[in-house]
């Protein structure tokens, strides 16, 4: 999913001389690309974070296009102040690309597992915050960043994501996807583990259980049209994610529903604190409740309710 996503820079940076890529100490194979073959697109801060984003903050207010690519926690929250001030507040034309997010650097503990960010960039001025679920998802919405006049956040998880899209794929701002129909009970997800909910979707219609499967690649703005034909189609929601459940994506989807007046079965699905266990990312998915496994025995309770 990163590769995709900066890969998009890459090719965006050959047609485009303003496009600048920003990161900080955490380069990849595609952004050492263009600090070898178009050097004064690149920037290497080091680990300086803040400085990053302040000076991406100034290439921005002279038309530069900066894409900023390092580790979500890193980016998120020790540069937090200049992200708010810096960038949103003052409306800049900046790009965030947060690797790392999620599970995916599980077996290095809290300190790298990206979680908390959705909840803490959401809440932001003109900050848009994308969890792209597919590698094609996450290089449509790379472009869309960059037609995108103002700041936007994009959290890439790994690589390897299985691919749930076409060619033929259009990122739209503020839209999800059906990835499944179903009329018994909905979950809704961000990001790959999108993948447990279509397994355990498939497994439990031999069970005669229908659930309808949506992505939600954007939390802000989220599709509420989408949300509440769900919740009065099917009755009961469940929110997926690799994520705190504090702000996150069930956050966001109970917002929409309390806002609506609609009193339906809902559960959250995802982080209640720091993430438990060491492992790769298929073990820590089920030490921390988020397999496909747990989300039928969350299906089973939620339709019992």
């Amino acid at each position: 999913m990163r590769n995709a996503s900066t890969q998009m820079v890459y090719n965006l940076a050959k047609r485009d001389r303003n496009v600048m890529a920003l990161t900080a100490d955490n380069s990849n194979e595609i952004y050492d690309k263009i600090k070898w073959e178009m050097p004064g697109q690149y920037i290497d801060y080091g680990i300086a974070e803040e400085n990053m984003v302040a000076s991406a903050a100034g290439l921005a207010s002279c038309g530069k296009i900066p894409f900023l690519y390092t580790i979500t926690n890193f980016m998120s929250m020790h540069a937090f102040e200049f992200i708010r001030n810096d960038v949103c507040v003052a409306n800049q034309n900046v790009k965030f690309l947060g690797r790392s997010s999620g599970l995916v650097s599980s077996s290095m503990g809290a300190t790298h597992q990206g979680t908390e960010e959705v909840a803490l960039l959401r809440t932001l001025p003109n900050m848009l915050v994308i969890t792209p679920a597919t590698p094609i998802e996450a290089r449509e919405a790379t472009r869309f960043a960059y037609h995108h006049r103002g700041s936007v956040y994009i959290r890439l998880e790994g690589f390897n994501e299985p691919e749930l899209y076409g060619e033929d794929y259009q990122f739209s701002v503020g839209r999800g996807y059906v990835l499944r129909d179903g009329r018994d009970i909905t979950v809704i997800s961000m990001g790959s583990v999108v993948n447990e909910a279509l397994r355990a979707a498939e497994k439990l219609e031999s069970a005669g259980i229908n659930v309808r499967v949506i992505n939600m690649p954007m939390v802000k703005p989220i599709d509420r049209d989408l949300i509440v034909t769900a919740a009065k189609e099917t009755g009961h929601i469940i929110t997926l994610e690799e994520h705190s459940i504090h702000g996150g994506l069930g956050s966001a989807v109970a917002e929409v529903l309390a806002e609506c007046g609609l009193a339906v079965s809902f559960q959250r699905m995802g982080l209640d604190g720091c993430a438990k266990g060491c492992g790769n990312r298929e073990a820590m998915r089920k030490i921390n409740g988020l397999a496909s496994g747990n989300v039928m025995e969350k299906v089973r309770e939620s339709l019992q309710r």
